[in-house]
């Protein structure tokens, strides 16, 4: 796969495989974006490029939690990062993404 040149939540490559491999990241942060997260989902992906990747939880506009005020703000999250803040995938690593509590996406190995 090839994540979104320049990055970014909005326009990132769309996870929809259950194993996805990226073996262009042109350049630092180039993007992709998860499904919104549900209790029971899984996706693992590998990130086979020279580059660091980021891989952004889904925005509400795109499936995520759709908030619940201050306290919940919209958009999915990854392990304790805020709504629609991005995980750095670095060159040559994988990370499982689990979720067990609607709009919360969790890793192994949880970085953070």
């Amino acid at each position: 796969m090839t994540a979104f040149a320049g990055g970014g939540q909005t326009l990132a490559t769309q996870i929809s495989r259950t194993f996805s491999r990226f073996t262009v990241v042109a350049t630092t942060g180039d993007s992709a974006v998860l499904p919104g997260a549900g209790p029971g989902l899984e996706y693992t992906i590998k990130n086979a490029a020279a580059n660091s990747m980021n891989v952004f939880p889904a925005a509400a506009s795109q499936g995520g939690f759709k908030g619940d005020g201050a306290n919940f703000p919209a958009g999915d999250a990854v392990n304790t990062l805020g709504a629609n803040v991005a995980f750095a995938l670095g060159a040559g690593k994988s990370v499982r993404f689990f979720c067990v509590v609607l709009g919360i996406w969790d890793t192994l190995p949880t970085i953070p």
